[in-house]
């Protein structure tokens, strides 16, 4: 999906490690070249982790990655950050990443429209 200009992508990822899902928001994010990442996984039962990887120009929209994701995974019943520009996070409620995944999507939308 493009917002104005810039494309986002926002995935749920069944049973990806956070070290993988790392590596493939950092992989999706060198494809789309600008733009936005955040995906989600629930890599065991009661854990799930978040990532967030933005581009330059979406972090000259606003946004910033660490606290965007620290958002996005207090629904899920935790927390994390990181940079501007990449963060991972994690939670315990696997049952709300659907709804924090489209949190996400809304709250991009907001920002770049």
């Amino acid at each position: 999906e493009t917002i104005g200009d810039i494309p986002i992508i926002v995935a749920y990822m069944y049973a990806v490690e956070p070290d993988a899902l790392k590596a493939v928001a950092e992989r999706l994010l060198q494809k789309l070249g600008d733009g936005a990442v955040v995906l989600g996984s629930v890599p065991a039962e009661g854990k799930v982790s978040l990532v967030a990887a933005f581009s330059k120009p979406v972090i000259g929209k606003g946004l910033q990655a660490g606290k965007f994701i620290g958002g996005i995974a207090k629904l899920c019943g935790g927390g994390g950050g990181g940079r501007p520009n990449f963060a991972q996070a994690g939670g315990r409620d696997a049952s709300k990443l659907p709804e924090a995944m489209e949190t996400a999507k809304t709250q991009l939308e907001k920002a770049l429209g």
